[in-house]
């Protein structure tokens, strides 16, 4: 079984300073209701519709999908116990999907299926 992963950094809007915010949405088993919410209007260039609230195209930096075999807390937990016990290390999810042993970016997988299928919203 896959998990996938869904990273997207965006504008935030809320103060009057330009910042970003990341949106995580993690071990993911069923992509179909991200493919409707997220990756298609992603790919058509529309608004990103989340559950808690929705994001504009144009706001968005960058959004990876992300493919691992276990769900991200236990690959976590993994690499954690494999560090020296002398350690302040803390491993997030970001050093998992930096890690090519543990991780896949299928973000240009997934989208050349969608450009391939020719889905529209």
């Amino acid at each position: 079984m896959s998990y996938y992963h869904i990273l997207i950094e965006a504008n935030d809007h809320i103060s009057t300073v330009e910042e970003t915010r990341d949106i995580e949405i993690f071990d993911i088993v069923e992509i179909g209701p991200y493919l409707h919410s997220i990756l298609l209007p992603y790919f058509n260039e529309k608004m990103i519709e989340l559950e808690e609230d929705n994001i504009n195209f144009e706001d968005v930096l960058h959004l990876q999908v992300k493919q691992t075999l276990l769900p991200i807390n236990d690959l976590i937990e993994e690499e954690q116990r494999q560090l020296p016990s002398d350690t302040d290390i803390t491993i997030s999810a970001y050093e998992i999907f930096n890690n090519r042993n543990l991780s896949q970016d299928v973000t240009t997988i997934v989208f050349d299926l969608l450009d391939a299928v020719k889905l529209c919203d």
